[in-house]
């Protein structure tokens, strides 16, 4: 067996905010790493964005095949479930607030349990069924200028067994109190990333996800009842540290000559609106829920602000159930 690491785009040029379409790998695909390469739009200094910031520039980054998502959800959500499912630190050069400098950082996109496991992975496929979409902004607050690479990583002469689904669901809750988010069933689920619009905080905080459950066929499964904030913590508890880049105030070396005073607050932020469920704390599927035969599965929570909720769920999807 043999890794198989190559340019798949070489550096390129979008001049306009739109969807670009792209064949992907025929071979077992492990990985795909999206290189995000703006200039710095850094004339008024508090602009300048760190790795969230620039992971937003793409609206929307899908893997289809097919046709059907495989993975699908906003360049933000992405570079969230990177640190929360699989522990990736971002990855940023030149991060320098200096105005037109070219940046770089990368979006890993992993479509396996692990990167490299030859068991977990995408299986073979004909030219042109795999394909990746991205719904680029070419230009918004912090940078413009945009270039984007993609790189994909193949293991060459593997037979997976299986590949993860990681595709977004959204939902408005229209009101607070209790409110039901359904989820997909059918596979194996291996966890939950959420958002909600407004995140814990202030005096009294009013988040959008406030207590919830999680049902299986109208039983409570797994989840009997948790709080958004307590969730969020419990990355902890298999060591996962803060990520590397997170929100913080420093002093800045002075910028064409300006000395930033007060301290410039830097970092990528963001975190606070995210939350994880993990159903396979183990890597094993000890605790992973079947969906196979159920007739429904869904989050219950108490809502105390009613806005807009995103839901990864986690799927292994077995492949000889892909047709």
């Amino acid at each position: 067996m043999k890794i198989h690491h190559s340019v798949a785009v070489q550096e390129r040029a979008v001049s306009a905010d739109g969807v670009e379409v792209l064949d992907l790998a025929v071979n077992p695909l492990s990985v795909i790493l999206i290189a995000i390469r703006p200039l710095n739009e850094t004339s008024t200094l508090g602009n300048f964005q760190r790795y969230m910031g620039l992971a937003g520039a793409l609206n929307r980054v899908s893997v289809l095949h097919r046709g059907q998502s495989v993975f699908s959800m906003s360049g933000r959500d992405a570079a969230a479930l990177n640190y929360l499912r699989h522990g990736i630190m971002p990855r940023e050069l030149n991060p320098l607030p200096t105005d037109n400098v070219r940046r770089c950082v990368i979006l890993p996109i992993l479509l396996g349990q692990f990167a490299y496991d030859p068991s977990s992975c995408f299986p073979a496929s004909k030219r042109g069924e795999l394909t990746l979409e991205m719904d680029i902004d070419v230009a918004d607050t912090g940078y413009d200028g945009f270039r984007y690479s993609v790189e994909t990583v193949e293991l060459l002469d593997a037979r997976p067994k299986e590949y993860e689904r990681k595709v977004v669901i959204s939902q408005t809750f229209a009101a607070t109190g209790d409110q039901t988010f359904p989820l997909p069933s059918g596979n194996t689920i291996r966890g939950l990333m959420g958002f909600g619009t407004t995140g814990f905080a202030g005096a009294s905080p009013a988040p959008t996800w406030g207590r919830f459950s999680l049902f299986l066929d109208n039983v409570q499964h797994s989840i009997s009842s948790t709080d958004v904030e307590v969730i969020q913590m419990t990355t902890a508890l298999l060591g996962r540290q803060p990520p590397s880049l997170d929100d913080h105030t420093h002093l800045m070396e002075p910028v064409a000559g300006v000395v930033t005073d007060p301290p410039q607050r830097q970092g990528m932020g963001g975190w606070e609106n995210y939350w994880w469920m993990d159903l396979d704390p183990t890597r094993d599927d000890l605790f992973s829920i079947d969906t196979d035969r159920a007739s429904n599965f869904q989050l219950r929570a108490t809502v105390e602000t009613a806005d807009a909720a995103r839901v990864v769920p986690i799927e292994r999807v077995r492949v000889d159930r892909n047709d």
